[in-house]
């Protein structure tokens, strides 16, 4: 007689495990590229204000410069902590990079072409 492996119903939990990790790894690929690109180019232009020194709102301008340096370092250390904590698992950091340049994408369409 043959014997037949019964497989029970929580056998696939690691395969689920996976999927959701890869899922979640590419919702915050998508996330970071849109909003955390959108929030480093607001960072960029509070950093570099375009006024001229003399101007009505260079003194104001110049107050910002500091939050645009933080904003700008944020982004950085997110950005640099998901490549470290992806870097073990190629396949995911891929996931997340190619995630990433899609929302960049989506991020770059919003600022320079809707708005």
């Amino acid at each position: 007689m043959e014997d037949k492996k019964v497989v029970a119903y929580g056998d696939n939990k690691g395969v689920v495990k996976k999927l959701l990790k890869r899922i979640t790894i590419s919702i915050c690929g998508l996330l970071q590229g849109t909003f955390g690109s959108y929030f480093a180019l607001l960072g960029f232009a509070i950093a570099f204000p375009e006024t001229q020194q003399g101007s009505k709102d260079y003194e104001e301008d110049i107050f910002f410069v500091p939050l645009g340096y933080i904003i700008i370092l944020m982004w950085l250390v997110v950005m640099i902590t998901a490549f470290i904590l992806l870097r073990k698992n190629k396949a995911n950091l891929l996931l997340f990079f190619i995630c990433w340049l899609i929302g960049l994408g989506g991020c770059l369409v919003f600022v320079f072409v809707i708005h």
